[in-house]
Protein backbone atom coordinates (compact mmCIF):
# COMPACT_ATOMS: atom_id res chain seq x y z
CA UNK A 1 0.00 0.00 0.00
CA UNK A 2 1.16 3.85 -0.57
CA UNK A 3 2.88 5.06 1.93
CA UNK A 4 2.38 9.19 3.36
CA UNK A 5 4.18 11.74 1.24
CA UNK A 6 2.71 14.63 3.26
CA UNK A 7 1.32 15.16 6.86
CA UNK A 8 -1.30 18.34 7.88
CA UNK A 9 -1.96 19.06 11.08
CA UNK A 10 -5.46 20.65 12.30
CA UNK A 11 -7.16 21.16 15.71
CA UNK A 12 -10.68 20.90 15.92
CA UNK A 13 -13.78 22.15 18.30
CA UNK A 14 -16.55 19.89 18.55
CA UNK A 15 -19.63 21.45 20.55
CA UNK A 16 -21.61 19.03 23.03
CA UNK A 17 -25.38 18.19 23.36
CA UNK A 18 -24.77 19.18 27.00
CA UNK A 19 -22.29 20.04 29.71
CA UNK A 20 -20.30 16.42 29.95
CA UNK A 21 -19.59 15.90 33.94
CA UNK A 22 -16.59 13.55 33.77
CA UNK A 23 -16.48 13.93 37.55
CA UNK A 24 -13.42 16.02 38.12
CA UNK A 25 -13.97 18.50 34.74
CA UNK A 26 -16.87 19.58 33.12
CA UNK A 27 -16.46 19.80 29.12
CA UNK A 28 -18.59 22.29 26.84
CA UNK A 29 -16.88 21.15 23.66
CA UNK A 30 -14.42 18.52 22.96
CA UNK A 31 -11.37 19.39 20.73
CA UNK A 32 -8.41 17.79 19.71
CA UNK A 33 -5.70 17.08 17.04
CA UNK A 34 -6.52 15.95 13.46
CA UNK A 35 -3.56 14.28 11.09
CA UNK A 36 -4.37 14.33 7.74
CA UNK A 37 -2.41 11.89 5.55
CA UNK A 38 -1.74 12.48 2.18
CA UNK A 39 -0.86 8.95 -0.04
CA UNK A 40 0.32 8.54 -3.31
CA UNK A 41 -2.76 7.34 -5.61
CA UNK A 42 -4.84 6.60 -2.74
CA UNK A 43 -7.34 8.95 -0.45
CA UNK A 44 -6.24 10.63 2.36
CA UNK A 45 -6.11 9.43 5.81
CA UNK A 46 -7.33 11.07 9.33
CA UNK A 47 -6.07 10.02 12.52
CA UNK A 48 -6.59 11.82 16.08
CA UNK A 49 -5.62 12.77 18.80
CA UNK A 50 -7.70 14.25 21.82
CA UNK A 51 -6.65 13.68 25.46
CA UNK A 52 -9.70 13.06 27.59
CA UNK A 53 -9.55 15.83 30.47
CA UNK A 54 -9.97 14.16 33.81
CA UNK A 55 -8.21 10.83 32.23
CA UNK A 56 -5.51 12.27 30.08
CA UNK A 57 -2.25 12.86 32.11
CA UNK A 58 -1.45 15.22 29.29
CA UNK A 59 -3.29 18.47 28.26
CA UNK A 60 -3.73 19.32 24.09
CA UNK A 61 -1.34 21.90 24.52
CA UNK A 62 1.49 19.37 25.69
CA UNK A 63 0.25 16.50 22.98
CA UNK A 64 1.21 19.19 20.61
CA UNK A 65 4.25 20.02 21.12
CA UNK A 66 5.50 16.58 22.21
CA UNK A 67 4.12 16.20 18.09
CA UNK A 68 5.75 18.57 16.57
CA UNK A 69 9.17 17.66 18.61
CA UNK A 70 8.89 14.26 17.05
CA UNK A 71 8.41 15.43 13.58
CA UNK A 72 10.40 18.72 13.29
CA UNK A 73 13.52 16.66 12.83
CA UNK A 74 15.47 16.72 9.16
CA UNK A 75 14.97 13.82 6.84
CA UNK A 76 12.37 12.03 5.19
CA UNK A 77 9.06 12.46 6.55
CA UNK A 78 8.93 7.93 6.56
CA UNK A 79 12.09 8.17 8.35
CA UNK A 80 10.69 10.45 11.13
CA UNK A 81 7.44 8.90 11.52
CA UNK A 82 9.44 5.39 11.84
CA UNK A 83 10.97 6.77 14.81
CA UNK A 84 10.34 5.58 18.64
CA UNK A 85 7.32 6.53 19.89
CA UNK A 86 7.70 5.20 23.33
CA UNK A 87 8.67 8.16 25.07
CA UNK A 88 5.60 10.13 23.20
CA UNK A 89 2.25 11.18 25.24
CA UNK A 90 -0.30 8.20 24.39
CA UNK A 91 -2.64 9.88 22.68
CA UNK A 92 0.24 11.64 19.90
CA UNK A 93 1.17 7.61 19.95
CA UNK A 94 -2.31 6.63 19.05
CA UNK A 95 -2.32 9.24 16.09
CA UNK A 96 1.14 8.17 14.62
CA UNK A 97 -0.36 4.36 14.67
CA UNK A 98 -3.39 4.82 14.11
CA UNK A 99 -2.33 6.69 10.62
CA UNK A 100 0.55 4.30 9.50
CA UNK A 101 -2.24 1.42 10.41
CA UNK A 102 -4.68 2.97 8.15
CA UNK A 103 -2.12 3.70 5.27
CA UNK A 104 -0.18 0.38 5.29
CA UNK A 105 -3.45 -1.99 5.99
CA UNK A 106 -6.61 -3.16 4.07
CA UNK A 107 -8.85 -2.71 7.27
CA UNK A 108 -12.63 -3.82 6.35
CA UNK A 109 -14.77 -1.04 5.88
CA UNK A 110 -16.81 0.70 9.06
CA UNK A 111 -20.22 -1.32 10.12
CA UNK A 112 -22.32 -1.23 12.66
CA UNK A 113 -21.72 -3.44 15.62
CA UNK A 114 -23.05 -3.98 19.11
CA UNK A 115 -22.57 -1.60 21.27
CA UNK A 116 -23.18 -1.20 25.17
CA UNK A 117 -25.99 1.79 26.49
CA UNK A 118 -24.43 4.02 28.50
CA UNK A 119 -26.46 5.06 31.66
CA UNK A 120 -24.43 7.90 33.28
CA UNK A 121 -24.87 9.37 36.80
CA UNK A 122 -27.85 11.74 35.49
CA UNK A 123 -29.27 9.81 33.18
CA UNK A 124 -33.04 9.59 33.57
CA UNK A 125 -33.66 5.50 32.16
CA UNK A 126 -31.32 4.79 35.79
CA UNK A 127 -35.02 5.23 37.67
CA UNK A 128 -37.44 4.85 34.54
CA UNK A 129 -38.22 2.41 32.11
CA UNK A 130 -34.89 0.61 30.99
CA UNK A 131 -33.50 1.01 27.38
CA UNK A 132 -33.83 -1.48 24.87
CA UNK A 133 -30.01 -2.40 24.29
CA UNK A 134 -29.01 -6.05 24.96
CA UNK A 135 -26.39 -4.35 26.84
CA UNK A 136 -26.44 -1.57 29.07
CA UNK A 137 -23.82 0.06 31.51
CA UNK A 138 -24.25 1.56 34.50
CA UNK A 139 -22.11 4.30 36.40
CA UNK A 140 -21.70 3.47 40.32
CA UNK A 141 -19.88 5.00 42.64
CA UNK A 142 -21.42 8.57 43.40
CA UNK A 143 -23.65 7.70 45.74
CA UNK A 144 -23.16 5.30 48.82
CA UNK A 145 -23.09 1.92 48.22
CA UNK A 146 -26.59 0.87 49.78
CA UNK A 147 -27.70 3.71 47.52
CA UNK A 148 -25.44 2.21 44.55
CA UNK A 149 -27.29 -1.25 45.61
CA UNK A 150 -30.89 -0.06 45.31
CA UNK A 151 -30.64 1.83 42.26
CA UNK A 152 -28.73 -1.74 40.99
CA UNK A 153 -31.49 -3.70 42.24
CA UNK A 154 -34.57 -1.68 40.46
CA UNK A 155 -32.62 -1.42 37.38
CA UNK A 156 -32.48 -5.64 37.41
CA UNK A 157 -36.22 -5.86 37.93
CA UNK A 158 -37.20 -3.83 35.01
CA UNK A 159 -34.58 -5.35 32.22
CA UNK A 160 -36.48 -7.83 29.97
CA UNK A 161 -35.20 -11.59 29.54
CA UNK A 162 -31.72 -11.25 27.91
CA UNK A 163 -30.36 -8.37 28.83
CA UNK A 164 -27.29 -7.58 30.54
CA UNK A 165 -25.21 -5.26 32.89
CA UNK A 166 -22.41 -4.12 33.10
CA UNK A 167 -21.09 -1.65 36.20
CA UNK A 168 -18.70 1.01 36.28
CA UNK A 169 -17.40 1.84 39.83
CA UNK A 170 -14.35 4.06 38.54
CA UNK A 171 -12.16 3.06 41.35
CA UNK A 172 -14.35 4.10 43.83
CA UNK A 173 -14.82 1.50 46.47
CA UNK A 174 -13.30 -0.33 48.92
CA UNK A 175 -13.50 -4.24 49.24
CA UNK A 176 -16.34 -3.74 51.68
CA UNK A 177 -18.20 -1.26 49.76
CA UNK A 178 -17.91 -3.97 46.71
CA UNK A 179 -19.20 -6.59 49.16
CA UNK A 180 -22.43 -4.15 50.23
CA UNK A 181 -23.26 -3.87 46.60
CA UNK A 182 -22.95 -7.09 44.94
CA UNK A 183 -23.56 -9.40 47.66
CA UNK A 184 -26.06 -12.34 46.05
CA UNK A 185 -25.37 -10.63 42.73
CA UNK A 186 -25.96 -12.77 39.59
CA UNK A 187 -23.35 -13.01 37.11
CA UNK A 188 -25.31 -14.47 34.62
CA UNK A 189 -27.30 -10.89 34.63
CA UNK A 190 -24.40 -8.52 35.57
CA UNK A 191 -21.24 -9.50 33.39
CA UNK A 192 -18.51 -7.72 35.02
CA UNK A 193 -18.02 -4.99 37.47
CA UNK A 194 -15.37 -2.36 35.76
CA UNK A 195 -12.92 -0.73 38.01
CA UNK A 196 -13.98 -1.20 41.57
CA UNK A 197 -11.33 -0.86 43.79
CA UNK A 198 -9.55 2.41 44.97
CA UNK A 199 -6.18 2.80 43.70
CA UNK A 200 -3.25 0.66 45.60
CA UNK A 201 -6.48 -2.21 46.93
CA UNK A 202 -5.43 -5.59 46.23
CA UNK A 203 -7.71 -7.58 43.70
CA UNK A 204 -6.23 -11.07 45.46
CA UNK A 205 -9.42 -11.41 48.10
CA UNK A 206 -11.66 -10.46 44.82
CA UNK A 207 -13.20 -14.29 44.37
CA UNK A 208 -14.43 -14.40 48.22
CA UNK A 209 -16.30 -10.68 47.40
CA UNK A 210 -18.68 -11.48 44.66
CA UNK A 211 -19.10 -14.39 41.69
CA UNK A 212 -19.20 -11.14 39.86
CA UNK A 213 -16.21 -10.87 37.79
CA UNK A 214 -14.09 -7.19 37.67
CA UNK A 215 -13.00 -5.50 34.91
CA UNK A 216 -9.88 -3.44 34.09
CA UNK A 217 -9.57 0.08 32.69
CA UNK A 218 -7.39 2.78 34.38
CA UNK A 219 -5.44 0.20 35.89
CA UNK A 220 -4.05 -0.84 32.45
CA UNK A 221 -2.50 2.57 32.02
CA UNK A 222 -1.78 3.48 35.56
CA UNK A 223 1.93 2.28 35.56
CA UNK A 224 4.58 2.48 32.82
CA UNK A 225 3.56 1.09 29.15
CA UNK A 226 3.61 -2.05 28.48
CA UNK A 227 2.00 -3.18 31.41
CA UNK A 228 3.04 -6.61 32.98
CA UNK A 229 1.14 -9.48 30.96
CA UNK A 230 1.27 -12.35 34.05
CA UNK A 231 -0.76 -9.62 35.82
CA UNK A 232 -4.01 -10.40 33.80
CA UNK A 233 -3.43 -13.93 35.72
CA UNK A 234 -5.00 -12.28 38.64
CA UNK A 235 -8.18 -14.29 40.18
CA UNK A 236 -11.52 -12.35 39.26
CA UNK A 237 -10.54 -10.78 36.34
CA UNK A 238 -13.18 -10.79 33.11
CA UNK A 239 -12.39 -8.54 31.05
CA UNK A 240 -9.88 -6.17 29.89
CA UNK A 241 -11.61 -2.28 28.95
CA UNK A 242 -9.31 -0.87 26.24
CA UNK A 243 -9.66 3.06 25.25
CA UNK A 244 -6.74 3.11 22.30
CA UNK A 245 -7.14 6.62 22.34
CA UNK A 246 -5.39 6.80 26.09
CA UNK A 247 -3.42 3.72 25.58
CA UNK A 248 -1.81 3.93 22.19
CA UNK A 249 -2.66 1.55 19.64
CA UNK A 250 0.56 -1.11 19.45
CA UNK A 251 -0.41 -1.22 23.09
CA UNK A 252 -3.71 -2.15 22.94
CA UNK A 253 -2.99 -4.38 20.36
CA UNK A 254 -0.72 -5.82 22.55
CA UNK A 255 -3.19 -6.35 25.12
CA UNK A 256 -5.69 -7.95 22.91
CA UNK A 257 -3.26 -10.69 22.10
CA UNK A 258 -2.43 -11.27 26.00
CA UNK A 259 -6.22 -11.23 27.11
CA UNK A 260 -6.65 -13.47 24.43
CA UNK A 261 -4.57 -16.09 25.49
CA UNK A 262 -6.12 -16.05 28.86
CA UNK A 263 -9.99 -16.51 27.67
CA UNK A 264 -10.82 -12.31 28.82
CA UNK A 265 -13.39 -10.63 27.20
CA UNK A 266 -12.03 -7.23 25.30
CA UNK A 267 -13.86 -4.73 25.41
CA UNK A 268 -12.97 -1.62 23.26
CA UNK A 269 -14.10 1.80 24.56
CA UNK A 270 -14.42 5.06 23.59
CA UNK A 271 -12.78 8.33 25.45
CA UNK A 272 -15.51 10.50 23.84
CA UNK A 273 -13.40 10.94 20.09
CA UNK A 274 -15.17 12.54 17.13
CA UNK A 275 -16.61 10.12 14.73
CA UNK A 276 -13.40 9.37 12.22
CA UNK A 277 -12.05 7.78 15.38
CA UNK A 278 -15.22 5.86 16.40
CA UNK A 279 -15.50 4.93 12.72
CA UNK A 280 -11.66 3.27 12.87
CA UNK A 281 -12.51 1.23 16.48
CA UNK A 282 -16.00 -0.39 14.68
CA UNK A 283 -13.03 -1.38 11.91
CA UNK A 284 -10.82 -2.63 14.63
CA UNK A 285 -13.35 -4.92 16.03
CA UNK A 286 -13.55 -6.47 12.96
CA UNK A 287 -10.23 -7.14 11.89
CA UNK A 288 -9.29 -7.94 15.29
CA UNK A 289 -12.24 -10.32 15.66
CA UNK A 290 -13.53 -8.33 18.77
CA UNK A 291 -17.10 -9.37 18.79
CA UNK A 292 -18.43 -6.59 21.74
CA UNK A 293 -20.75 -5.21 22.72
CA UNK A 294 -18.43 -2.39 23.28
CA UNK A 295 -18.14 0.90 24.93
CA UNK A 296 -18.84 3.29 21.85
CA UNK A 297 -22.04 4.87 22.96
CA UNK A 298 -20.57 8.07 23.39
CA UNK A 299 -21.58 9.56 20.42
CA UNK A 300 -24.63 11.45 21.15
CA UNK A 301 -22.79 13.83 23.61
CA UNK A 302 -21.49 15.20 20.54
CA UNK A 303 -23.31 17.66 18.66
CA UNK A 304 -21.47 17.34 15.26
CA UNK A 305 -19.92 15.10 13.07
CA UNK A 306 -16.12 15.69 11.97
CA UNK A 307 -15.86 16.52 8.16
CA UNK A 308 -18.24 13.18 7.20
CA UNK A 309 -21.58 11.33 8.97
CA UNK A 310 -20.19 8.54 11.14
CA UNK A 311 -20.53 5.37 9.38
CA UNK A 312 -20.82 2.77 11.93
CA UNK A 313 -23.91 4.22 14.00
CA UNK A 314 -26.24 4.41 11.47
CA UNK A 315 -28.91 6.27 13.70
CA UNK A 316 -26.59 9.50 14.15
CA UNK A 317 -25.74 10.16 10.50
CA UNK A 318 -28.35 13.10 10.31
CA UNK A 319 -25.68 14.81 12.69
CA UNK A 320 -24.77 18.40 11.23
CA UNK A 321 -21.18 18.31 10.14
CA UNK A 322 -18.28 19.94 11.11
CA UNK A 323 -16.73 20.78 7.88
CA UNK A 324 -12.16 21.23 6.71
CA UNK A 325 -13.33 24.82 7.03
CA UNK A 326 -14.14 25.17 10.42
CA UNK A 327 -10.58 23.13 11.06
CA UNK A 328 -7.40 25.48 12.46
CA UNK A 329 -4.18 24.76 10.54
CA UNK A 330 -1.33 23.73 12.66
CA UNK A 331 1.78 22.64 10.35
CA UNK A 332 2.65 20.76 7.02
CA UNK A 333 5.50 18.17 7.47
CA UNK A 334 6.83 16.30 3.70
Amino acid sequence: MPTPHRLHLWRFHLPLTAPLDLGAVTLDQREGLLLQWEQDGAPCVWSEISPLPGFSPHDLETCLRALQGHLEPPGPLAERLGRDTRDLPPEVRFGIEAGLLQCTTALPPPRPLPRCRLLRHDDPARSGPAPESACIKLKVGRATPRADRDTLLGLLQRLKPGQRLRLDANRSWSLEDARTVLEGMDPQRIAFVEEPLRPGLDYGPWPGISAVPFAWDETLRAGTAPFPAKTLDTPGLGALVLKPMLTGLTETQRLVTAARTRGLQVILSAAYESNLTLDLYARLADYWGLPGPHGLDTFSALGHALLAPIESQPEHRQRPICPREALEPLGTWT
